[in-house]
C-alpha cells in the first residue's frame, strides 16, 4: 500500500498506479500515447472500409477517378486524425501532468525499490486532472463523431469538381449520403466514447482517490448513466439501421452495377464487428466498479473487519460512481468505528490496569495505617476495613467482615461516649455521616478492648458523595488514642500535683517578704526592693502555678466554675484600678454604659482572671506606653452570636443565663499588634504570637487560651480585632442574669 497522506486515510494500491502510469519502462508508451495508440489504432481498419462504401454511393467506376478520390479523402482522413490527436493531447495534458509528478516523487517500497506515488500532488493539479479524466471521453467523443459526419463532405463535392461530367447527385442519392453521415456519427459517437472511457477510467480512480485523500470533492460533469444508455442504445440501432438504409438506397438508385457482393460484404463486416467492439469497452467500463464494490463487500464479509480495505475508485459521475462513493462513505464509517472501538478498548484495557495498580496500591496504603478505616454503602453495609481496623476491634478474617451491618461490626454494645453514656446506633459517626454529616475528632470509648481495657478512641466520618452530591456511602477513621490519653492523664496529674507542691513554699517565701517588709520601718532602700522584688516573683510564680492548675482542670473537665450574682461593672472597675496603680507608663480609661444595669450569673473570681489578663497582655505589649480603653456595653444576643449547645450552654440554661441581652466589655490598645499571619492561632494553648521577635515580652503563652475557655463556659464568646504596630482590642460577652433562680455549678 501506498503511504497515507491528507485528510481521510485512504490506501491506494500500487497495482492501480503502475496499471495507469506505467513509469520507469521503456518498452512501454507512457499514458498519453498509450491512449491515442488505442483510440485511433481500433479506429484505422474502419477508416480503410469506409472510403471504398463511400465511392460505391457515389458511382464512381472510373479508376482514375477512383484513385484521385481515395487520395483526396487520405489527406482528409489525415488531416482531420492529426488535429483530433492534437486536440486528445491538449486534453489529456493535466492527466500527463499528474502522471509526471507521480514518477518524479517515486516512494521506497519494502525492497528497496522506487515506485511511483510518494508524495501528495498539489490540489490543482488534481482538480484539473480529474475534470480531464471526466470530461474527456463524451466532450471528445462528440467532436470525434462530428468530425467523421463531416469529413466525406468535402470528398463529395471534390467528386464533382474533378469528373464535372457526371450525373448530378439526385434526391435518392442525396438521402443515401446523409443515411451515410449519419450512420458514420452514431458508430464513432459509442465507438470512441467506449474506447476512451474504458482508456481513462483507472485514471480517473486513482484521481478520484488522490483527491479524496485530500479531501477534495471529485469535479467533473456528471451525466445519468440511463440517460447515457439511452444514447449509446440509440447509437447501436440508428448506425447499422442508417448503414444499410444507405447502401440499398445507393445500389438502387442507378440501374445494377458489378461488384454488388464487394459492397455488401464491405458493408457486413463493418455492421458486424463495430457493434461487439463497442459492447466489449462498455461492458468493460461498466462491470469494473460493480466488481470492485463486491470484492470490498466480501472481503469485509470474509476478515470480518475493515481495516486495511482498499477505497473503491469512481470511474465515472453517475450512479455507479454514487454507489462507489456510497461505499467508500461506509467503509470510512465503519474504519472509523473499529478505530474508534479499539481506542476504546485499549483505553478501558489501560484504566482497568491503572484501576488495579491503584487499587493493589491503596490496599497497601490503608493496610500499613495506624488508624483503623471502615467503608460502608448507602444502606450501611461494611463494604472495606483495613488490617488495623481488624485488629482494632479484635476480628479476623476480613472477608467475613464485609456485607455486615456497621453497628454489627463495629459492636454497638461495647461503645460509650467518653463520659461513660452507651451509644445509640444514630450516635455511631458512621451512621451520622451516612445522613450527611461531617465528624470530626470525636472522642469514643471502646470498653473491653485489646486486653481486656477500655481503648480510647479518636474517630472521623464523612459521607461519600457522588458527582451530583448524592450520598453513596460513608467512611469512618478511627485511631486508638489509650496510649496518648493516658500519657495526657499522667501528665496532667503530674502538673496538678508539682504545682500544690510548688504553692507551700511560694506562700512560705513570699509570707517572710511581706512580715519583713511590714515589720522593719528602717530597712534599707535597697533591701526594700530585694524584698519587694521576692514579692513580686512570689506572685508571678503563684500565678503560673494557678495557669498550669487551670489547664490541668481544663484538660480533665474538671474546672470549677461557680455561679453568683456579680456586678460587672463593679468588678471590672476594681480590676481597671488595680492594674492602673502598676502601669505607670500607661492611661488606662474605663467607659461603662450607664444606662443599664450589668448583673450577670458568673463566677467572679474567673472574670476578674479574664480580665486580668487581658489587661496584662495589653500593658505587656505596649512597650511604649500609651492609653488602654477598657469598655462595658450592653447588647442584644443574635442568632449568630448564640452559642451551641455544650458546657456553655448547660451553664447558661442551670444559672438562669440565657436571657435576650448580654454585656460586652472590650480592652483595646496602641501596641505591637499581632501579626495577620498568626492572627487564627492566638487562642490555641501555649501559643505565642511573638515569640523569637524583638516583641518577646516572656510567658507560657496559656492566658488567652485560658480566658476563652472561662468565658465560653460561662455561655459567651471572645473574639478581637488586631493590626500590627497598630494594637489590638479583644472583646469578651457574659449574658445578663434573668429573674429564674440560681444555683451554683461545678
Amino acid at each position: 500500500m501506498l503511504q497515507r497522506v491528507g485528510v481521510t486515510d485512504v490506501a491506494i494500491s500500487r497495482a492501480a498506479w503502475f496499471r495507469v502510469w506505467n513509469p520507469g519502462r521503456a518498452r512501454t508508451p507512457s499514458f498519453t500515447p498509450r491512449v491515442v495508440a488505442y483510440a485511433f489504432g481500433i479506429e484505422l481498419p474502419y477508416s480503410l472500409l469506409v472510403p471504398v462504401a463511400h465511392l460505391r454511393l457515389l458511382g464512381v467506376v472510373d479508376s482514375h477517378v477512383q484513385a484521385r478520390m481515395l487520395g483526396l479523402i487520405g489527406l482528409l482522413y489525415v488531416i482531420k486524425t492529426a488535429g483530433l490527436i492534437a486536440l486528445l493531447v491538449h486534453m489529456l495534458r493535466p492527466i500527463e501532468r499528474l502522471r509526471r509528478h507521480a514518477v518524479g516523487h517515486p516512494l521506497r517500497s519494502g525492497a528497496g525499490r522506487e515506485e511511483p506515488g510518494g508524495a501528495a500532488p498539489p490540489e490543482e493539479l488534481i482538480l484539473d486532472a480529474a475534470n480531464a479524466a471526466y470530461d474527456t471521453p463524451l466532450s471528445f467523443a462528440t467532436i470525434w463523431a462530428v468530425s467523421w459526419a463531416l469529413l466525406y463532405l468535402p470528398a463529395t463535392v471534390a467528386y464533382y469538381v474533378i469528373a464535372p461530367g457526371q450525373a448530378p447527385l439526385g434526391l435518392q442519392r442525396g438521402i443515401a449520403l446523409v443515411l451515410f453521415a449519419l450512420a458514420l456519427f452514431a458508430a464513432a459517437l459509442p465507438l470512441a466514447y467506449s474506447i476512451l472511457g474504458r482508456l481513462l477510467s483507472p485514471a480517473a480512480g486513482v484521481i478520484s482517490l488522490l483527491a479524496r485523500e485530500r479531501g477534495l470533492s471529485v469535479p467533473g460533469k456528471g451525466y445519468s448513466l440511463a440517460v447515457r444508455l439511452v444514447i449509446l442504445g440509440a447509437c447501436l440501432a440508428i448506425a447499422p439501421t442508417s448503414w444499410m438504409a444507405a447502401m440499398v438506397l445507393g445500389e438502387t438508385a442507378v440501374p445494377a452495377r458489378p461488384g454488388l457482393n464487394l459492397t455488401l460484404a464491405i458493408f457486413s463486416m463493418v455492421a458486424v464487428t463495430w457493434a461487439p467492439v463497442c459492447a466489449g469497452f462498455l461492458a468493460g467500463a461498466l462491470a469494473g466498479p460493480f466488481q470492485q464494490v463486491a470484492a470490498v463487500i466480501q472481503t469485509i464479509v470474509r476478515r470480518g473487519e475493515v481495516d486495511r480495505l482498499e477505497r473503491i475508485p469512481v470511474y465515472f459521475k453517475d450512479e455507479i460512481g454514487a454507489l462507489a462513493g456510497g461505499v467508500n462513505a461506509m467503509v470510512d464509517r465503519l474504519e472509523e468505528s473499529s478505530r474508534r472501538m479499539r481506542s476504546y478498548l485499549a483505553e478501558r484495557e489501560r484504566l482497568l490496569q491503572d484501576a488495579a495498580q491503584r487499587a493493589a496500591q491503596l490496599g497497601a496504603v490503608l493496610d500499613n495505617l495506624v488508624e483503623g478505616v471502615f467503608a460502608c454503602d448507602r444502606q450501611g453495609r461494611l463494604t472495606m476495613l483495613n488490617a488495623s481496623g481488624l485488629r482494632l476491634l479484635g476480628l479476623s478474617g476480613r472477608s467475613g467482615q464485609v456485607g455486615r451491618m456497621a453497628e454489627e461490626v463495629l459492636d454497638l454494645s461495647r461503645m460509650r461516649h467518653t463520659d461513660g453514656r452507651p451509644f445509640t446506633r444514630d450516635e455511631l459517626p458512621m451512621v451520622r455521616a451516612l445522613a450527611g454529616e461531617t465528624i470530626v475528632q470525636e472522642e469514643q470509648v471502646l470498653v473491653n478492648g485489646r486486653g481486656g481495657r477500655d481503648v480510647f478512641l479518636r474517630t472521623s466520618a464523612a459521607p461519600i458523595r457522588s458527582e451530583c452530591g448524592a450520598i453513596l456511602g460513608a467512611v469512618t477513621v478511627a485511631r486508638d488514642v489509650t496510649e496518648l490519653m493516658e500519657l495526657d492523664l499522667v501528665k496532667d496529674q503530674f502538673i496538678r500535683v508539682g504545682a500544690h507542691e510548688l504553692k507551700t513554699p511560694v506562700a512560705i517565701m513570699k509570707g517572710y517578704a511581706l512580715a519583713l517588709l511590714r515589720n522593719t520601718n528602717d530597712l534599707p532602700a535597697p533591701r526594700r526592693k530585694m524584698l519587694e522584688a521576692i514579692d513580686r516573683g512570689a506572685d508571678r510564680i503563684n500565678r503560673i502555678v494557678d495557669d498550669l492548675l487551670a489547664i490541668s482542670q481544663v484538660s480533665l473537665d474538671v474546672l470549677h466554675v461557680s455561679a453568683e450574682d456579680v456586678d460587672l461593672k463593679a468588678l471590672v472597675e476594681e480590676t481597671v484600678d488595680r492594674v492602673a496603680k502598676s502601669a505607670s507608663r500607661h492611661r488606662v480609661r474605663l467607659s461603662l454604659d450607664a444606662e443599664r444595669p450589668t448583673i450577670v450569673r458568673a463566677d467572679p473570681e474567673r472574670l476578674r482572671q479574664v480580665l486580668a489578663s487581658l489587661l496584662d497582655n495589653a500593658v505587656k505589649y505596649s512597650p511604649d506606653g500609651g492609653d488602654i480603653d477598657v469598655g462595658v456595653a450592653v447588647a442584644e444576643r443574635t442568632p449568630a452570636s448564640t452559642p451551641s449547645p455544650c458546657d456553655a450552654a448547660l451553664f447558661s440554661q442551670r444559672h438562669g443565663s440565657a436571657s435576650g441581652f448580654e454585656a460586652v466589655v472590650s480592652v483595646r490598645d496602641q501596641g505591637v499588634g499581632i501579626p495577620a499571619h498568626k492572627q487564627a492561632r492566638i487562642f490555641e494553648r501555649f501559643f505565642r504570637a511573638h515569640t523569637d521577635t524583638r516583641h518577646d515580652y516572656g510567658g507560657m503563652g496559656i492566658g488567652l487560651f485560658l480566658a476563652k475557655d472561662m468565658i465560653t463556659r460561662h455561655g459567651g464568646r471572645m473574639w478581637f480585632e488586631s493590626e500590627e504596630d497598630k494594637g489590638s482590642t479583644f472583646y469578651f460577652t457574659v449574658p445578663l442574669r434573668t429573674e429564674a433562680p440560681a444555683a451554683d455549678r461545678r
